[in-house]
């Protein structure tokens, strides 16, 4: 477990060092575990580890070299947003220590209180914490039948595609994509029939994506995608790689374009993907 230490007193730096050696040999924590410790002074040294080096842990002092305060914790916050973080206060500090756990760091301590138990509990509290935040995150974002983004996630996600689009001056393909006559499957076969059907066109949407495409189910029966054109596929050859193969399975499509020469919004591009929607084709508008 790679710790990252922030912190400038040389005493308390020392001490924390200590502890954390302790930690790792395995007495106070739930089993041995190699805890590498990588320090910083400043903030500036600190935001150049974040930058290089997988972190597991923060443990920060407030008040270093280069930045004091919440202004510490913001910008700790804004270059290491995926590492749980404890702060360690000075004991009138406590009530900021309370304000910032509400705002996304996952415990304090007052540096008074730093010894062997009471330091490997918080880490080991920040550590699950965060690993319950970010699951409870990705279960709010996905579809629970499909197992795909959902409607929130995608538009989330969209919409950092939309501006990586116009940033870098290339097109974005935008698609939806919908069985056929699934009003007709639930009245004669039921909605577990339906849901079946849904199933089967979310993993072969899945199955025709790339890393770098977005595939969500954003309504009950439709599903959207993503996919920027790139050197080894045009959007017009991923559009006729999706239609021919989507064909035989009677999934209707819809197409919609982004360019910096044409530039859309996210709803706008939807709407003009589900009114081109037909039957067993896809006609694109840019």
């Amino acid at each position: 477990m790679r710790v990252l230490l922030i912190e400038s007193e040389p005493e308390d730096v020392l001490f924390l060092r200590d502890v954390l050696a302790e930690i790792g040999e395995g007495r106070f924590w739930n089993g041995w575990v190699n805890i590498e410790i990588l320090h910083a002074a400043s903030w500036t040294a600190a935001a150049t580890i974040l930058s290089k080096e997988p972190v597991d842990l923060i443990l920060l002092d407030l008040d270093v070299l280069d930045s004091q305060g919440i202004e510490t914790f913001r910008r700790a916050q804004r270059a290491a947003q995926g590492i749980p973080m404890v702060l360690l206060l000075s004991p009138s500090e406590e009530p900021l220590g309370v304000r910032l756990v509400r705002d996304g760091a996952q415990d304090f301590l007052a540096k008074k209180q730093v010894d062997c138990v009471p330091l490997a509990h918080a880490m080991q509290n920040a550590i699950e914490r965060h690993r319950l935040l970010v699951a409870a995150r990705a279960a709010a974002a996905h579809d629970t039948l499909t197992g795909l983004l959902n409607r929130g996630g995608f538009l989330a996600s969209a919409a950092r595609d939309l501006k990586l689009a116009g940033k870098l001056g290339r097109r974005l393909l935008v698609l939806v994509a919908e069985p056929e006559n699934l009003g007709e499957i639930v009245s004669v076969h039921g909605e577990q029939r339906r849901d079946l059907v849904l199933v089967e066109a979310a993993d072969r949407l899945r199955s025709l994506t790339g890393p770098g495409d977005l595939l969500a189910r954003i309504e009950t029966a439709r599903f959207a995608m993503t996919i920027f054109d790139s050197d080894q596929e045009s959007i017009e050859a991923a559009q006729k790689r999706m239609e021919n193969a989507l064909r035989p399975l009677r999934i209707q499509l819809g197409a919609a374009i982004f360019s910096v020469n044409q530039p859309a919004g996210l709803d706008a591009l939807l709407e003009r993907a589900a009114t081109d929607l037909r039957p067993n084709s896809v006609a694109m508008h840019a």
